[in-house]
C-alpha cells in the first residue's frame, strides 16, 4: 500500500503559529506513520512566498521518505505572487494544474487551486455578478489577489485544465486535490447573516463537482469552507473536507487547543494498493 496524507487550511500566520518550528514535528509524524505522499490543499500563509519557503523546508526535512506537494488557496494568493505566476510552473513542489502518477500503482494525483463562479451562492440569481464582485472588492480578503479577469473566467480555466487532466488520466484511480468547495451539498447557509449570504458566492463551484462526477473521480479533497465533514460518497467518489481552520480568540474552530493535535486529527489519509 502507498499511504497519502492531505491537509488544508493550516493558516500558520492567522493562528500565530511558527510553521518552520511545526514542520519538524510534522515531518517526524509523516515519516514515523509511513506516509509516502503529503499534499496540502492551500491556505498555509497569507503570502505565497512564505508558503513556498515552508514547503521547500518541509520537503528538505522529510527527505526522500515523503513526496511533498502543495496548491494555493485564496489566502496564499493575497501577497507575493501575480496571476501569471500563480498559473505557471514556478516550482516543482507547486502542484497547481499538475498530475503525478504514483509508481507501482494505478493511481494518479491531480492538483488544481480551483476558484468560484457564484454558483454556490445562497442568494443565487437574486444578486448579479456585478453585485457579488463589488461585495468581494469591499469586504473579502480576495480583493488583494491579482486577477486580470473575472471570477467566472478564472473558474472556466479551472474547469478546462481539470477536464484535460481527467481525460489524460482516463482509466486510472484519480485523487483530485483542490482548495475550493466543489459541491453545493457541503455548503453551509445562515439566512440570518447577510454577510455570510454574500460570502457563500465565493466558496466554490457546482460546475466542478458536476465535472468530477462526470469523469467518475475516485477521491476529492478540498477545504476553504471551515466546517469539518465526515468522508462522503458523492458523484461516484469519496469526498474529504477536513480543514484545520482557525484557532484564535476571534474565531475558534478547533476541537482542542493545540495546532499539532488539530493537524493530526484533520489529516486525510488515503491508502492506494500497489500492483501485484
Amino acid at each position: 500500500m502507498v499511504k497519502i496524507g492531505i491537509s488544508v487550511d493550516n493558516h500558520f500566520d492567522v493562528n500565530h503559529e511558527d510553521g518552520f518550528e511545526r514542520l519538524k514535528q510534522q515531518a517526524e509524524y509523516l515519516v514515523s506513520q509511513g506516509y509516502q505522499y503529503y499534499l496540502n490543499a492551500g491556505d498555509t500563509y497569507n503570502d505565497f512566498t512564505k508558503s513556498l519557503a515552508y514547503f521547500r523546508a518541509l520537503q528538505a526535512e522529510v527527505g526522500d521518505a515523503v513526496t511533498v506537494r502543495f496548491i494555493a488557496g485564496n489566502h496564499d494568493l493575497v501577497n507575493g505572487i501575480s496571476y501569471d505566476e500563480a498559473q505557471s510552473d514556478l516550482d516543482p513542489l507547486y502542484f497547481h494544474e499538475k498530475t503525478l502518477a504514483i509508481p507501482n500503482t494505478d493511481a494518479v494525483l491531480i492538483g488544481n487551486n480551483g476558484w468560484y463562479d457564484y454558483s454556490l451562492a445562497q442568494l443565487g440569481q437574486a444578486k448579479t455578478d456585478a453585485e457579488y464582485a463589488q461585495w468581494k472588492r469591499a469586504f473579502w480578503i480576495d480583493r488583494g489577489i491579482d486577477q486580470p479577469l473575472s471570477d467566472r473566467e478564472r473558474m472556466q480555466r479551472v474547469l478546462q485544465t481539470t477536464e484535460e487532466a481527467l481525460i489524460a488520466t482516463d482509466g486510472k484511480q484519480r485523487i483530485y486535490v483542490t482548495h475550493f468547495v466543489p459541491d453545493r451539498s457541503f455548503q453551509v447557509f445562515a439566512g440570518d447573516r447577510p454577510y455570510w449570504q454574500m460570502a457563500t458566492a465565493l466558496m466554490g463551484s457546482q460546475a466542478l463537482g458536476d465535472l468530477l462526477g462526470q469523469y467518475r473521480v475516485d477521491h476529492v479533497a478540498f477545504g476553504h469552507l471551515h466546517f469539518r465533514d465526515q468522508p462522503r460518497l458523492l458523484h461516484h467518489g469519496m469526498y474529504y473536507h477536513q480543514p484545520l481552520g482557525y484557532g484564535n480568540k476571534r474565531l475558534f474552530e478547533w476541537h482542542s487547543h493545540d495546532w499539532l493535535t488539530e493537524w493530526r486529527d484533520t489529516l486525510v489519509t488515503i491508502d492506494v494498493p500497489t500492483k501485484k
